[in-house]
């Protein structure tokens, strides 16, 4: 199943550049949980009220607390607990659980390799650099075997480029080729460097992309799969 999307500019290993249409991929729907016959559906139940939650338990029993659910039950509210939850509104709260009435001041938490934060700022606009209207995509003639991104890369998501006429038709035909031949996939930088992860829309998540092509005859196919989660060893 496929999702029309806007066009790309690229360009190719000769430095000439396209704009070309590509649609998203998207699997198929998750298969529908079932029971002997009958369907599975999720209902959201209330376990407690804000008098038996496990805070003011504590606060309110100190170290009585295990001998009064024990005899009392006071960890379960009769009234409330086990009642269907329909239509529910969000509420955020800060650390004293008092209720915001504001959304909170967003910062960005910048960490170094070994996981430790560095410091703290606000953040920054990311500009889109996957537009009909941007730099194309540089061919950066960095080649990987497809094995090998599958142990380093975790691919989350998947886009088809796809031909408006017959010049697009042998424009990306050829770049599908030359992959195939190679058995490898090509990682394809962003921005005026052509260095740069790839941002498909206002403060998106940054990806790195690789081209992925395939032919059979005179057809063609020609796949940018993206990544944002690189797999370390330890």
């Amino acid at each position: 199943m496929t999702v029309a999307l806007k066009e790309i500019h690229i360009s190719n290993e000769k430095k000439r550049d396209a704009n070309v249409r590509f649609v998203s991929l998207i699997k198929e729907n998750d298969p529908k949980l079932a029971y002997k016959g009958k369907s599975i559906k999720n209902s959201r139940l209330l376990i407690s009220s804000d008098e038996t939650s496990e805070e003011s338990l504590i606060k309110k029993y100190k170290s009585k607390l295990a001998e009064n659910i024990l005899k009392n039950d006071v960890d379960v509210d009769i009234e409330y607990a086990g009642k269907f939850i329909g239509d529910a509104d969000r509420i955020l709260f800060n650390s004293n659980n008092e209720i915001l009435y504001s959304p909170p001041k967003i910062k960005e938490v910048l960490f170094n390799k070994d996981g430790k934060e560095i410091k703290k700022q606000d953040p920054k606009e990311k500009v889109p650099n996957v537009r009909d209207d941007t730099p194309p995509l540089k061919w950066t003639g960095k080649f990987f075997k497809r094995e090998e991104i599958l142990k380093k890369f975790v691919i989350n998501k998947s886009i088809q480029l796809r031909h408006t006429d017959g010049l697009t038709f042998e424009f990306l035909y050829d770049m599908a080729k030359t992959l195939d031949n190679k058995k490898s996939l090509m990682f394809l930088g962003g921005g005026k460097s052509g260095k740069e992860p790839l941002i498909f829309q206002t403060n998106g998540s940054p990806y790195r992309g690789f081209l992925d092509g395939r032919i059979n005859k005179n057809q063609y196919q020609l796949i940018l799969r993206l990544s944002n989660i690189e797999l370390k060893k330890n």
